[in-house]
């Protein structure tokens, strides 16, 4: 039985039922067969194939804090359910295997471009460790690299609440508790945020005809699921691998993904009864880490293989137990951006959308209500 990274497709599926045309898909990677190869191997791949979630969910989580230039009026406040939608460049939805600089492992084959999780559904590349024994070259393992989504989007979803207090200064809050999707994990999220309106502040600033401010936000979430790797799934050749392990030794096994995102901006807008429109230059940042806590098995050479013996400690492979064997930091490919966007409201009802332009361009819709 295949591993399934379920957090990633519980993530994806989350922030994909905000959008009626998102295409829906259960499967979006397939990475646990990496496990098996090495901390350093597996790092590097899970490294290269997930690069752009990592950017793309940052560049999303960065999208949603604000609706207008204009900050609320004391005690007014709003709250809004939007969903970002980040672009992945196409540069970004591949990968070089022999650019990777990998210590175990060997490409089967010719063609070394595997695609990342954002790539083309289409198988990634075969590859296989061997080791010199008993004069005898022998393969440990062979798996091929998982598929890309052919989705070339990130979402993430989010509820964000604002209210004004003194100075024309808004606090924003962004928050969901630890909630369960069906058998794919679970996620929480917290942010916090500022709209600080500067008009007051410039000589004749409260004449001029648009609404000048800075905001700042900030989103940390969570994302966790359970995964199931026996040392079944990692053995080719059960007559030449000794198991010394019994299945409770997989116990215990998961996945964590932990996003911290982060923006501040410049905002001009001009808002009228029904319509408020804005634009802003801004800069964004984002890190996103993944590790695998418990034991996960593996196949090495055994170092008391006997070819002269017929017990099962002596065969000339073994399983071994990797701890923790991912443990992967990824800086968002972010930076500089510009940002627009509008909000219709009707009476306390009111829709918003916006568009991103930065390294990892992004849309943003919500809906909520507001007041004052």
């Amino acid at each position: 039985m295949k591993l399934r990274y379920r957090f990633l497709t519980f993530v994806l599926l989350f922030g994909l039922f905000t959008f009626d045309a998102a295409p829906t898909f259960g499967q979006v990677g397939d990475i646990g067969n990496i496990l098996q190869s090495g901390r350093e191997d597996a790092n590097t791949l899970a490294r290269a194939y997930l690069e752009p979630f990592g950017s793309g969910f940052g560049a999303s989580l960065n999208t949603g804090w604000t609706n207008t230039a204009k900050t609320h009026g004391k005690f007014g406040f709003d709250v809004t359910v939007s969903a970002g939608l980040a672009i992945v460049p196409d540069a970004a939805k591949s990968f070089n295997v022999n650019e990777l600089g990998l210590q175990k492992l060997e490409l089967e084959g010719t063609n070394p471009v595997s695609p990342t999780i954002n790539g083309t559904d289409e198988t990634g590349v075969l590859l296989a460790a061997y080791e010199e024994i008993n004069g005898n070259r022998e393969k440990l393992l062979e798996f091929n690299m998982p598929e890309g989504s052919g989705f070339g989007y990130v979402p993430a979803p989010m509820i964000k609440a604002g209210v004004g207090l003194v100075k024309d200064t808004e606090l924003m809050l962004r928050y969901t508790p630890k909630t369960e999707i069906g058998d794919f994990g679970n996620f929480n999220l917290f942010g916090v945020g500022a709209k600080h309106g500067i008009n007051q502040w410039l000589p004749g600033g409260k004449m001029l005809p648009v609404n000048l401010s800075v905001m700042f936000g900030y989103t940390n979430m969570e994302v966790g699921s359970d995964l199931d790797v026996p040392a079944e799934d990692v053995i080719d050749n059960q007559n030449d691998t000794y198991n010394q392990y019994n299945s409770s030794k997989w116990d215990g096994q998961s996945v964590a993904l932990n996003t911290d995102a982060w923006t501040i901006n410049a905002l001009v807008g001009k808002s009228f009864p029904i319509i408020s429109m804005y634009a802003g230059v801004g800069y964004e940042a984002s890190n996103l880490s993944i590790t695998t806590p418990g034991s996960y098995p593996t196949v090495v050479p055994n170092e008391n293989f006997d070819p002269n013996s017929s017990d099962e400690e002596t065969k000339p492979l073994k399983v071994d137990a990797l701890d923790e064997p991912i443990d992967v930091s990824i800086d968002g490919d972010n930076g500089l951006r510009a940002l627009a966007g509008f909000r219709l409201k009707f009476t306390v009802f009111h829709i918003s959308g916006s568009y991103t332009l930065s390294n990892y361009s992004s849309y943003n819709l919500g809906v909520g209500i507001s007041f004052r």
